[in-house]
């Protein structure tokens, strides 16, 4: 008999890599970034968004300013501030919250005097299949669920266009979910990062569809 140790996903005490994670509370700067960015619970913090590049900065202040937020020492993991305000109004941040927890954590870089993270497109827009509202010039990356909840492909490219391929009319899912991608390699780029992520959490399966089609790095979305 072979034991192996579970790993806990929301794992992060005495990790050396910096990181801010996102939950639907709060932000979280991990002890090793705080200790980077020479973070403390007396500072505050303003919090600042580029939605066309789904990236949050952060600025770090001694005194409060007009919409800054607290810092506070989270159990011995880091200092957190509240997302109030933030999370609820941009539904590309609100999908990244939805994700496990190791995969709400982002490194951040210092940019123009602010530390900014870059998200991951999380598939922030929700359809049911049969939906006729997807407008025909939406381009990006999808997936298709079963009402299950399994996720059954992974694709990019035009929505609309791909959903209503002929081959796909008896394949088995329910809702399709998207985030708008314009740059044909970024599509490539976030499609196999998923599909990757996909990957590593069903012991190298990939989703049933992705199968029958081929690999994405030899087709079409």
């Amino acid at each position: 008999m072979v034991w192996e140790q579970v790993i806990r996903d929301d794992f992060s005490e005495g990790s050396e890599v910096p990181f801010v994670s996102i939950s639907a509370a709060h932000f979280l700067f991990n002890a090793a970034f705080a200790r980077q960015a020479e973070l403390n619970p007396a500072l505050h913090v303003s919090v600042h968004i580029d939605s066309t590049r789904r990236t949050i900065g952060f600025e770090f202040y001694t005194e409060e300013r007009p919409n800054s937020f607290n810092l506070t020492p989270h159990h011995n993991r880091g200092l957190v501030s509240a997302a109030r305000g933030v999370i609820g109004k941009h539904k590309w941040i609100e999908a990244v919250t939805k994700e496990k927890t190791k995969h709400r954590r982002f490194p951040p870089k210092k940019e123009a005097g602010k530390w900014v993270i870059q998200l991951c497109p999380a598939f922030e827009e929700h359809r049911a299949r049969e939906s006729a509202d997807i407008p025909s010039d939406h381009r990006g990356i999808y997936r298709y669920r079963r009402e299950s909840g399994e996720i059954v492909y992974i694709g990019r490219g035009p929505i609309k266009d791909r959903l209503q391929l002929p081959e796909r009319k008896d394949w088995d899912f329910d809702a399709i979910e998207y985030s708008l991608v314009g740059d044909p390699d970024e599509q490539v780029k976030w499609e196999d990062f998923w599909i990757e992520r996909f990957k590593e959490e069903n012991r190298g399966e990939l989703p049933f569809y992705n199968k029958v089609s081929g690999s994405s790095k030899y087709r079409e979305g």
